[in-house]
């Protein structure tokens, strides 16, 4: 595939509609929508890196969960995987009562090498108003997920197949 060109990209889903978004941008409904998408494991869990001191819960989408579930090794997302962590206060806190949504989306071929074509969204939430801090581009989220290629940047996958969950 040549050069990401900046447009839209659309993928089919496995329930037969499709996913479609712009590059690098992330809508606020996609912090409603990934509170319904399949959570990886059935607790909160200490985060590891960049989100130590939080209690996350992390969910995958419909494109993300096969490729997880699959135990390929290495591990290569498929574009319009999205995987996303909630911070929790507690493990009863409800996933609408969030403080923070981090999001890794595989982009198309080309978007940024460094990332493995991964890109980065956090939402701060104040009351019940949730607002983007980062988008796009992150060399704060690839410094810490470049670590494991192997495991296509996705540090959950690389957390949960080589050692017990914390």
């Amino acid at each position: 595939m040549s050069a990401f060109d900046g447009g839209s990209t659309s993928v089919p889903m496995p329930d037969g509609g499709s996913l479609t978004w712009t590059p690098g941008q992330y809508s606020l409904d996609l912090i409603t929508e990934a509170q319904g998408w399949r959570q990886v494991l059935p607790t909160t869990y200490p985060g590891t890196g960049g989100h130590s001191g939080q209690r996350v819960r992390v969910l995958f989408n419909g494109l993300a969960a096969p490729t997880y579930d699959s135990m390929t090794d290495p591990v290569q997302f498929q574009v319009g995987s999205v995987i996303a962590k909630f911070v929790v206060a507690a493990e009863a806190t409800p996933l609408d009562q969030a403080t923070r949504a981090y999001f890794m989306r595989k982009e198309s071929a080309g978007w940024d090498a460094a990332s493995n074509d991964w890109s980065w969204g956090v939402a701060n939430r104040s009351g019940s108003t949730w607002t983007y801090s980062t988008m796009g581009r992150s060399s704060l989220c690839t410094g810490c997920h470049q670590a494991e290629p192997r495991w296509d940047f996705a540090r959950t996958v690389q957390v949960f197949r080589t050692q017990t969950p914390p």
